[in-house]
Order: C-alpha cells, then sequence, then structure tokens
C-alpha cells in the first residue's frame, strides 16, 4: 500500500490495540525496507518488497523479534544488505537472542510455550552487512535524504531514520505499544527520557513533520507530542511505582508487586525493564539495597 508518492507500507495487528507497521521508501537508484516485522506477515512483507521494486537496503531500528522475523525471506528475495545499529548476535544467532531476551531462569522458566512464542516470530537468521552509526545518511534518489539517529531507551541500540526534506521519522519503538498486555519496556529509563527530549526538540524546531512509528498510524506533529507524553507517562508510573513498593522486599517480590499495581503479565520483559528501573533509581539515590532486600530512602 502506498502511504505517498514514495512510502508503501504493510500492517497487521498483533493484539487489540497494537498494530506493527512495516515501511520501505521507493528511490530512482534502489529503494530501503525498514524492519521486516514477524514471520506471520511473510506473503505482505514480500509483496511489499516486490510493490516498492529494487530493495537494496533493509535497515533495522532494533532487534527485537517484531522487527527481524521475515529477515530470511526478505534475503532471499532481494538479496539486500542488512544494516544494523547492535544487538548483532540477536539478529544472526537466535539462541543467543533468545537466552538474552527471556532470561530463563527460576522466575522465568524455559518452556517449549515461550520459546514458540518468541522464535516462531522470526523466519530466519541473516548476517549483518554494515554496523550504523548516529549520522549514517542513505540517498537513494527520488530527493530522499535519510539520515540515522540514535534513541537509546526500549533497546539500547535503537535508531530512527529522519527523511530531511520531508520531515518524516521513520522509528521502531521509541513511541511504546501501551496496550500490551505485558511491560512494552526499556533498557535504559534515562537514556529513554533524553530521547523523548530530542525528539521533542525536533518537532518544535520543524525539523520533524510526521512520524511512522511500528506500533502506531501515522502521527502528525500533534499526535507525536501526545503520544511521547504518554510514553513519559509511563517511564514516571514505572518509577513511582517502584519506589512506592520498594519497602525492604526483594527484587522477584517487587518484580510481582509492580506488575500487580499496573495490571501487567508477570513475564520477561517486565523483569528485565525492572532490573533497569532498580539500578538506576540506586545509582540516582531513591533506592538502596541491603543484602537482598530494596528499600526506599
Amino acid at each position: 500500500m502506498k502511504l505517498d508518492s514514495f512510502i508503501h507500507y504493510t500492517k497487521v495487528d498483533l493484539m487489540p490495540g497494537v498494530p506493527l507497521y512495516v515501511y520501505s521508501l521507493l528511490g530512482e537508484h534502489y529503494s530501503i525496507l525498514i524492519d521486516t516485522g514477524i514471520k506471520q506477515m511473510r506473503e505482505q512483507i514480500l509483496e511489499l518488497c516486490k510493490e516498492t521494486g529494487n530493495i537494496k537496503n533493509v535497515l533495522i531500528t532494533h532487534a527485537h523479534a517484531d522487527h527481524i522475523g521475515c529477515n530470511q525471506a526478505v534475503k532471499n528475495l532481494t538479496h539486500a544488505q542488512f544494516f544494523a545499529a547492535g544487538a548483532i548476535s540477536w539478529i544472526e544467532d537466535f539462541e543467543v537472542h533468545y537466552k538474552e531476551f527471556c532470561i530463563p531462569s527460576e522466575h522465568l522458566p524455559d518452556t517449549p510455550e515461550q520459546r514458540n512464542e518468541i522464535l516462531g516470530l522470526m523466519d530466519g537468521p541473516v548476517n549483518v552487512d554494515i554496523v550504523i552509526k548516529e549520522g549514517m545518511t542513505f540517498r537513494p534518489g527520488n530527493n530522499i535524504e535519510l539520515v540515522t539517529i540514535e534513541l537509546p531507551g526500549h533497546k539500547l541500540e535503537e535508531v530512527a531514520f529522519l527523511e530531511k526534506n520531508s520531515g518524516t521519522l521513520f522509528m521502531g519503538d521509541v513511541l511504546l505499544a501501551l496496550a500490551a498486555p505485558f511491560f512494552h519496556g526499556f533498557q535504559t529509563a534515562r537514556g529513554f527520557r533524553k530521547s523523548l527530549d530530542r525528539i521533542e526538540n525536533m518537532i518544535e524546531k520543524n525539523q520533524i513533520k510526521k512520524i511512522l512509528a511500528a506500533h502506531h498510524p501515522p502521527l502528525d506533529q500533534k499526535l507525536s507530542l501526545n503520544t511521547i507524553n504518554d510514553t513519559r507517562r509511563f517511564l514516571n508510573e514505572v518509577e513511582e511505582i517502584t519506589i512506592e513498593k520498594a519497602n525492604g522486599i526483594n527484587f522477584s517480590t517487587l518484580w510481582k508487586n509492580v506488575c500487580s499495581k499496573l495490571n501487567k503479565q508477570l513475564e520477561f520483559r517486565g523483569f528485565a525493564m525492572l532490573q533497569v528501573q532498580i539500578d538506576e533509581l540506586i545509582e540516582e539515590g531513591k533506592l538502596f539495597k541491603d543484602n537482598d532486600n530494596i528499600f526506599r530512602y
């Protein structure tokens, strides 16, 4: 489907209130695909590649399963180069991906159901050809100038891509899917806030006129600012509840209490997110540990 003269897209609904959009850019010299969706989108993604035509570069915003799920099918069809900013092993080795993402432990059992849930979203590993950095620019033609922007938060190595001439920002999960029943969390709350501030500043300077985010419909400037504020409120809520519940209990109990308070599932995303949140709050002098128990000041 076409969004405008050079932007094509496809989408599915992952769950109520959580869509997944995948975008491509049509250039006169070559075309670009941003992320590859989930394995269940295979025919849609391949059709998007054919509709756009001449896909030479695949740009990965971050290495979560719902953004790299059709990598192998796209590689086989287009023979494109794959670009990613980090977590390269998550793209090239799915056992590493699973263990580091799902962190199996006594609290988070390694079950066939969980393996199928995550690994079943991806069709196969591919090699990353080029590691992308802040400022790397792609010029596929048709006056497209796509600049890489580092936006750590949801994932430490997450990147977005700003098409400078139209002011269109293509991003992964910097704007979170807050309707999910689990925590669509972060690897740094502190960095996340800085990334949101950066995007907001670029909107205010009119450098960003529209945001095309993976889990939101197209957002104009007003809707973008509203969605940034929704994500900020979520970050603030997680911090406040974590501090409130840190009354001399161990991590496992604190994790369960925070999930219960915010009505989220007890699973690995929230577990990893809360570990990060506690570590940062300890660094900031808002929490402290005594043996295995966590306290607020």
